[in-house]
C-alpha cells in the first residue's frame, strides 16, 4: 500500500545553516586512503566530500529542511513489516513552494512504489491456486522476475544518487552510473595525472564520513550479485530468462525462489543505504 508524502525530517535550522555555509576543501579522490580489501569493489578509495547548498530546501536565506527523504529507511521498514505504507513524492508536487528540488527523490519514490507493486503481484502469483495455462504462468513468471530485479537495482541506484546529489561530489561521476559503478569506478584524476590507477567508491565515500565503512565490509559480493541479476535481465535473451512452459505450480516455485533470493539481496542493500541515509539526514 502506498501512502501520501509528508516531509518529516526537519533539522535545527541554525545547525543546518552552519553545516551548509562552512568552508570545505573540494573533493580530491587522489588523497584518500584505499579501503583495504581484495577485489575491485572492495579495494576502492573513499573520497572526502562536503554538503553543498542544494542539500537543503531554502526559505529565502534560511535553510528549511534537507533536500532528500528517507526512502531507503522507509523501504527497509516496509520490507520488515514495521511500516504499513511508504510515502511517495509525486511529480505533481515538484514545483510547489518548499518542495524537493532533488530529482532523485522523485525517481527513488516512483521506483520504490513500482517495486512494492511488483512484489505484491509476485506474492499473489506464487500463493494463488488458480489453474493457469502453462504458457500464461511462465510468461507471468518472467515478467515478474524482470520487474523485481530491475526495480530493486534501480531503486538502490536512485537512493544512493539522492544522497550524492546533496554533496560536492561531481555529478558527472554518478549521473549515468549504474549500481556497479557506484560501488567502484576508476579515478580519472589519478589516471590523467599519470599516477597509479585505482578505484573510488561513491557509496563508500558516503559511508566513510559517518565512520560506517564497516557496514560494507564483506558485503560487496552480495551487492554485486544484485548487479549481476540486473545484467542478466537486461541482456534478456533465451539463455538469461528462458521461456520454459510446464505446470503453473512449477513456474510458481521458480518465482518463489527468485523472490527469496532477490528479496534477500535487495533488503540487505537497502538496509546498508538506510544506515548511511539516517545520519546524513540528521
Amino acid at each position: 500500500m502506498v501512502g501520501s508524502w509528508n516531509p518529516r525530517h526537519v533539522m535545527d535550522r541554525g545547525r543546518l545553516r552552519a553545516v551548509l555555509t562552512a568552508q570545505h576543501e573540494p573533493m580530491d579522490s587522489s588523497s584518500t586512503k584505499p579501503f583495504e580489501h581484495s577485489g575491485r569493489a572492495q579495494h576502492a578509495a573513499h573520497p572526502g566530500w562536503a554538503f553543498r547548498r542544494e542539500s537543503a530546501i531554502w526559505a529565502g536565506d534560511e535553510p528549511w529542511t534537507p533536500n532528500m527523504t528517507a526512502v531507503a529507511s522507509e523501504m527497509s521498514e516496509w520490507l520488515s513489516g514495521t511500516l504499513p505504507f511508504m510515502s511517495v513524492s509525486s511529480e505533481a508536487e515538484r514545483n510547489n513552494l518548499g518542495s524537493y528540488t532533488n530529482p532523485y527523490t522523485y525517481h527513488a519514490s516512483s521506483l520504490g512504489a513500482a517495486f512494492a507493486a511488483a512484489l505484491d503481484d509476485a506474492h499473489a502469483f506464487v500463493t494463488s491456486e488458480e489453474d493457469l495455462d502453462p504458457m500464461h504462468a511462465e510468461v507471468t513468471r518472467i515478467r515478474l522476475h524482470s520487474e523485481l530485479v530491475l526495480y530493486a537495482a534501480r531503486f538502490c541506484e536512485a537512493a544512493i544518487k539522492q544522497m550524492l546529489h546533496c554533496t560536492q561530489i561531481p555529478r558527472r561521476l554518478y549521473k549515468r552510473a549504474a549500481m556497479g559503478q557506484l560501488l567502484a569506478i576508476g579515478c580519472d584524476a589519478c589516471r590523467k595525472a599519470g599516477a597509479e590507477p585505482h578505484d573510488i567508491s561513491l557509496l563508500g565515500a558516503l559511508a566513510h564520513r559517518y565512520f560506517l565503512c564497516h557496514i560494507l565490509d564483506g558485503c560487496v559480493f552480495e551487492h554485486l550479485q544484485l548487479v549481476g541479476h540486473r545484467r542478466n535481465v537486461e541482456a534478456a535473451h533465451s539463455e538469461a530468462l528462458p521461456l520454459n512452459p510446464r505446470t503453473a505450480s512449477a513456474s510458481r516455485r521458480d518465482m518463489l525462489e527468485v523472490m527469496d533470493e532477490v528479496g534477500h539481496l535487495f533488503k540487505h542493500m537497502v538496509e546498508h543505504i538506510a544506515q548511511i541515509e539516517r545520519p546524513m539526514l540528521d
